[in-house]
């Protein structure tokens, strides 16, 4: 089995290489080992680590951001884009072969389970650096019927949750709006919404529908204002018949069987890349204009980490994020939303 060095940054925090789908997947068929000198880096958006090596580059992106491929050799995301073998596209939901099967069991749902929804809508987020569509939706629902906050942003329950599909599990409804609008990004919210066996009101992908099953959630895309969705809420809300229609109705459109095929589609894509001789596999300008393009972002990246702003972000992401993860309090989240605001990010 041949053996190939790969090196994993700008992850979130908390990232493991070895329980990451693309280790998982590559371990099939090579002898992975992880190196501070790898052929092959694999990046994504949390830092700017990936400047300082010249290996094949592999970006990925579970967030709103499409790739540059003037600084990667090839590209794994979410927008609709065709660039021969260089990029594919693989929305983060496909990440969680567990999440996505809770998916596809959501029509299970039975008349009994009913009792089980003791309260109305449930709003589970921290980030308070979303579009402001969130905070608007919020308080437009609120008006009709108090909305649990069970994460840090805006939180009305005493305390942030723990556990985010239990929580969501005791609510008729849940708010998935993603961080910010864009066709193709879809992410886990949708699908934790419908683990839990919930009713999502979706926000974020214009194109959702091409891939899940409009009948079987509230799309706010499919109005015209916030507020005629509030509307539909309500409707759904008040009508224990058409509520228990929409909770049978299967998420997905026709991609019941896909996951797997999805899944081995990477699988190739990846192989593809590490099959190549490393000079091939290298795709990106590496020359004159090329290497003028990475050493401007290397030196913006150096000014950025000394100033004011990007100490600070340096402080919240080495030094306190972690303890304020584990704790999940209110109070470290204030002092987050500080370092955050001096790092320009509020």
């Amino acid at each position: 089995m041949r053996t190939i060095k790969i090196k994993f940054v700008d992850f979130y925090t908390g990232f493991v290489p070895d329980n990451f789908l693309f280790y998982k997947l590559l371990s099939e068929t090579y002898d992975v080992a992880l190196s501070d000198t790898p052929d092959y880096v694999f990046f994504s958006v949390f830092g700017n680590e990936h400047l300082k090596y010249n290996g094949v580059k592999i970006f990925y992106t579970g967030e709103n951001q499409s790739p540059d491929f003037n600084v990667c050799d090839y590209a794994i995301g979410f927008d609709y884009l065709q660039y021969g073998d260089r990029y594919l596209r693989f929305p983060y939901y496909y990440m969680n072969f567990a999440m996505f099967d809770l998916m596809r069991r959501k029509s299970d749902f039975s008349p009994d389970n009913s009792a089980s929804k003791t309260g109305f809508c449930s709003f589970v987020y921290s980030n308070n650096n979303a579009s402001p569509e969130r905070k608007l939706f919020f308080d437009l629902l609120s008006a009709y019927k108090p909305v649990a906050s069970g994460g840090r942003l805006m939180n009305n329950i005493g305390g942030a949750v723990h556990d985010k599909l239990a929580f969501q599990k005791n609510y008729k409804f849940a708010i998935a709006f993603e961080n910010s609008s864009s066709p193709g990004y879809t992410t886990e919210k949708l699908i934790h919404a419908f683990a839990s066996q919930t009713i999502p009101i979706y926000w974020g992908d214009p194109t959702v529908g091409t891939w899940f099953n409009t009948e079987s959630f509230v799309n706010c895309h499919d109005f015209r204002s916030f507020e005629e969705v509030v509307e539909r809420v309500k409707a759904l809300d008040q009508d224990d018949s058409a509520y228990l229609r929409m909770m049978q109705t299967p998420a997905l459109c026709g991609m019941e069987n896909d996951y797997a095929d999805t899944v081995k589609n990477l699988q190739s894509f990846l192989n593809n890349i590490i099959e190549q001789p490393l000079d091939k596999a290298k795709r990106y300008n590496r020359e004159y204009w090329g290497r003028k393009y990475i050493n401007r972002q290397r030196e913006l990246n150096k000014a950025y980490n000394r100033s004011l702003k990007g100490l600070s972000e340096t402080l919240y992401m080495k030094c306190f994020r972690k303890i304020e993860q584990k704790k999940k309090s209110i109070l470290f989240w204030r002092i987050h939303k500080v370092l955050m605001k001096l790092a320009g990010k509020n």
